[in-house]
């Protein structure tokens, strides 16, 4: 909890336990219960428990067998701050390098719950099609970003985000079954990139590989083209390198930021 400070009739506590709990949360304790919580922050139950539901409510946290854990819809709170940040400012021209290096679309996504968002993107000025702004959100296992996310969790994480969830059939190439979908997630686990063949639009392709910042994987950075411009093959021949040269240089600005 803060430190002590001057009366001021504007201050909210309330606000500042809720901000306390979310920063208790980190890659050393990823989760907390209620009791630890509580002493902690030297909390009362009673008030631990409805910041923690009111969390939960929101959506900025989870809860198993008593056990809490923040979702990725806390990394909401820090756009703002990124958006005005050189890191951010230093993503942009690499994205954008890359896209007109290749004639493709690139982006930036993070994972909510079963969805990607995307919060980066930089289009090559002669490729129009398929676009996706900023904030746009996909179901993640028909996505290249969201099969490297979802690889990326542990695996009783993994098994509650894929339990009874219904695979919607965007196209013909969607991934189907959640057998085929785990199958494929071991596959970009191994290879540390993931492939999206026609699954949301039909004619676009993209290849994605993760972002580890702090340590941590929080993001994945994906390059969309064109099944004209494009195979399969070619993806992982003439896309993947630049990709992860330029994951390279993303993850070595946000360190030296951190």
């Amino acid at each position: 909890m803060a430190k002590a400070r001057e009366p001021d009739d504007e201050y909210i506590p309330s606000l500042e336990k809720g901000l306390a709990v979310i920063e208790l949360f980190s890659a050393e304790t990823p989760e907390w219960t209620l009791s630890q919580v509580s002493r902690q922050l030297k909390l009362t139950p009673g008030s631990t428990r409805r910041i923690l539901r009111t969390l939960e409510l929101l959506g900025y946290a989870v809860s198993n067998d008593g056990r809490f854990r923040l979702t990725a819809r806390v990394l909401n709170l820090g756009f703002a701050y990124l958006s005005s940040q050189p890191f951010s400012e230093a993503a942009r021209p690499l994205l954008q390098a890359l896209a007109t290096q290749l004639g493709i679309s690139c982006s930036i996504a993070v994972l909510d719950e079963r969805d990607i968002v995307y919060v980066a993107r930089a289009t090559y000025k002669q490729f129009e099609h398929y676009f996706v702004h900023v904030a746009a959100r996909f179901p993640a296992y028909a996505t290249s970003p969201g099969k490297v996310l979802l690889a990326a969790l542990p695996e009783e994480e993994l098994e509650r985000r894929l339990k009874d969830w219904e695979l919607e059939a965007f196209t013909p190439n969607t991934v189907s079954s959640l057998d085929t979908l785990r199958a494929q997630l071991a596959q970009s686990r191994e290879r540390g990139w993931a492939i999206a063949d026609q699954e949301i639009f039909l004619g676009q392709r993209s290849i994605a590989v993760p972002l580890t910042i702090g340590g941590v994987q929080t993001a994945a950075i994906v390059a969309a083209t064109s099944v004209s411009h494009t195979t399969p093959e070619g993806l992982v021949t003439n896309f993947l390198p630049p990709l992860r040269a330029a994951a390279d240089e993303i993850q070595q600005v946000a360190s030296a930021l951190l």
